[in-house]
């Protein structure tokens, strides 16, 4: 590779900036370039009236590597623990909210499912089955294992919360990989995680004082003058002569060109997309047809005192079948509660998604209405929110459906055809804030091989 040229990262959202970072503890020179005027993409926090309002994630899943991040980065006084409550996670059925757990166990003794449902969960490690393809839903790998009942009310709002997707499209292998290696190495999911007890969850759950935006901020200063803004790169191709890459970027609406000794792709698939068409255009179309559904964020900040009997909790995810207009809500302040003022209460709702597209559809202002009503009725509140902040992101998490196999075998191929080219996009590499860290430094370590 050309050493004479840094590396670019196209895209200063959290795997970009993450990236930047990485290269920089390695010593590799790097420039990363955003789009936007602003770094972080949908990691963004705002302060209402006293309200700490995150717009996108609103905690993380802590591990020991994760913390010392934080730490290289000066950030271990910001981190905050959650609170004991956050423990205690509801679903709802039938208009009422029912405590939830990963535990097959616990399940069994809870009164949102029905018995034949339990039956189903209960005789799953005797069940001999095989997919109908290699490539399976959620909706048809769960409903093979347990049935459509725990489909519909467990898994759908479940990674409804996690991806704001639709269980008839999400790739099983792709969101829930390991639901899958246990049915294949013990033939039984619940044999699975009876063995690998571990694997659902267990991680302390935190946010940073200050918003999660605190992380992305702090990744921004740290890049200094290597993080150039309002830079959209807009084509890609090789130069022969000296095997760099060479861009074509606009800077406020002027066109230059920069040359890069290797390139990395870290945008959502869609602007990634635009940028590789004249290079591989099978791969452009794959790219461009990853799902970005929009997704609403509606904070509720609301007088403690009339909160009434309202439990304490993680919060609550709602069940595509109970027909409500929003996905599931965040019970900020009894996770962490200096996220609301004193005497106050932080929610966050989440609108749209895979399911959900049609509501945003309708005004902001009758949108936010219903959701109020819904959520009062829910929770049997008759006060209204003294604090509201909506806001909606046009694209937000990518679906991993079934089919996405295809994404990774033409990207793969790409890479191998162009050396010191990469497609790291978090659709890629994972959503969760842990892993976009962790591949980015291994990614890093990569790049610096090829230096």
């Amino acid at each position: 590779m050309n050493k004479q040229h840094p590396v670019l990262v196209v895209g200063g959202g959290l795997s970009g900036l993450s990236l930047g970072y990485a290269l920089r503890q390695q010593g590799v020179p790097y420039r990363v370039l955003e789009a936007s005027g602003r770094a972080g993409g949908v990691v963004e926090s705002l302060h209402r009236n006293g309200f700490e309002l995150d717009a996108g994630p609103n905690s993380i899943a802590m591990a020991p590597e994760l913390r010392t991040y934080f730490e290289q980065l000066g950030l271990q006084d910001q981190i905050v623990e959650a609170a004991a409550a956050s423990k205690d996670r509801y679903i709802v059925r039938n208009n009422q909210l029912h405590a939830i757990s990963p535990h097959p166990f616990k399940i069994m003794g809870s009164k949102f499912l029905s018995g034949g449902a339990k039956w189903k969960l209960f005789t799953e490690a005797f069940r001999k089955s095989k997919p109908a393809s290699a490539d399976e839903s959620v909706a048809d790998f769960v409903a093979r294992r347990f049935g459509r009942e725990i489909a519909t009310y467990v898994f759908e709002p479940v990674l409804s919360g996690v991806y704001a997707g639709n269980i008839n499209k999400l790739s099983i292998k792709e969101v829930m990989p390991m639901l899958v290696s246990w049915e294949n190495q013990y033939g039984s999911v619940v044999k699975g995680l009876m063995k690998n007890k571990g694997a659902m969850g267990g991680r302390k759950i935190v946010t940073l004082r200050g918003g999660n935006a605190s992380l992305t901020n702090k990744l921004a200063a740290v890049l200094g003058s290597d993080l150039q803004l309002n830079t959209k790169v807009t084509g890609v191709w090789q130069n022969a002569a000296d095997e760099s890459y060479e861009l074509s970027v606009s800077v406020n609406g002027l066109v230059s060109v920069i040359k890069a000794s290797q390139v990395v792709f870290t945008t959502p698939a869609y602007a990634a997309a635009n940028a590789l068409e004249s290079m591989d255009h099978p791969l452009a179309a794959a790219l461009r047809n990853i799902e970005y559904p929009a997704m609403g964020v509606l904070h509720l900040g609301y007088d403690r005192a009339a909160l009434g009997k309202v439990p304490d909790g993680f919060g609550f995810l709602v069940p595509a079948a109970e027909q409500k207009h929003f996905l599931g809500m965040i019970y900020n302040s009894a996770i962490f509660p200096f996220k609301a003022p004193e005497g106050k209460a932080l929610f966050t709702v989440f609108i749209g998604g895979a399911n959900q597209q049609s509501v945003l559809q309708q005004p902001p202002e009758n949108l936010q209405r219903q959701v109020i009503t819904e959520v009062n009725e829910l929770l049997g509140i008759s006060a209204q929110p003294v604090m509201q902040q909506f806001q909606v992101w046009p694209h937000a998490i990518p679906q991993l459906n079934t089919g996405f196999d295809a994404v990774r075998q033409l990207t793969a191929r790409f890479e191998a055809a162009h050396p010191g080219l990469y497609i790291a996009g978090n659709y890629s590499t994972g959503v969760a804030v842990p892993t976009i860290i962790r591949k980015a430094d291994d990614l890093a370590l990569r790049i610096k091989e090829k230096q």
